[in-house]
């Protein structure tokens, strides 16, 4: 924990300081695209296998490889146990393996569970590294939210459906991923658009996996509902 593993320096992506990632759907397969203040460039291509599960009844089942510009593998990701319904609380997790099919780490999705408070929760569990959980929004907007932001969203939606507009009204959508010393390691901005990498004790490919499982859920407006793992 806490020193550069053995995947950055395989894989030839080893990286220092701050590191933003935007997703791209204008190029095809998407894109996530780095920045580290020496330039912009193609970090990863995301494509769904081509045997793709049928989806399920949740829209969970995820399986897609994570690819460099030039073609080369990088990473898989398929799913262990698909998303069950709020009531049981169960959460969707996900598999993330190298080129060889050697492990990376585990992602889970967990939603909150119907009539109990919570809030999303996205855990990284890395072979070699620190354990990350991040949850969506901030306390303090949820606690604005569910009495001014909820009913605000009802109306926008209404006037949405009358209007044809674009839903861009959401609820808090943020998140900071922290170790168990609540140091942060990567911070999705969600007015951006953007995730920053803080820390980099984290094989690059999960963390990109973890990008690109998070724009399957919640994508940017006008992505669709499942974001690029729909195109």
């Amino acid at each position: 924990m806490g020193g550069v593993n053995t995947g950055h320096v395989a894989a030839g992506r080893m990286t220092t300081g701050r590191v933003t990632y935007r997703m791209n759907h204008k190029v095809h397969p998407p894109a996530l695209v780095s920045e580290d203040g020496t330039g912009r460039g193609t970090s990863a291509r995301l494509s769904r296998d081509l045997d793709s599960p049928a989806a399920d009844r949740l829209r969970s089942l995820r399986a897609f490889h994570l690819r460099a510009e030039d073609g080369t593998p990088l990473a898989r990701v398929v799913t262990e146990q698909p998303l069950g319904t709020r009531l049981s609380g169960r959460p969707a997790v996900y598999h993330v393996r190298d080129a060889h099919g050697a492990p990376l780490g585990r992602i889970t999705f967990r939603r909150r569970r119907a009539f109990r408070w919570g809030r999303v929760r996205w855990t990284v569990e890395p072979v070699a590294g620190p354990v990350l959980h991040g949850y969506a929004g901030r306390v303090v907007w949820w606690a604005l939210w569910w009495p001014l932001g909820l009913p605000l969203r009802l109306l926008f939606l209404l006037w949405v459906l009358m209007a044809e507009a674009d839903d861009c009204f959401r609820p808090p959508r943020r998140v900071i991923w922290r170790d168990s010393s609540r140091r942060a390691h990567l911070v999705f901005r969600a007015v951006a658009e953007d995730y920053r990498v803080l820390r980099h004790e984290l094989d690059p490919r999960l963390v990109e996996a973890l990008m690109a499982l998070h724009q399957s859920y919640d994508p940017a407006e006008g992505a669709g509902s499942l974001g690029w793992y729909e195109t």
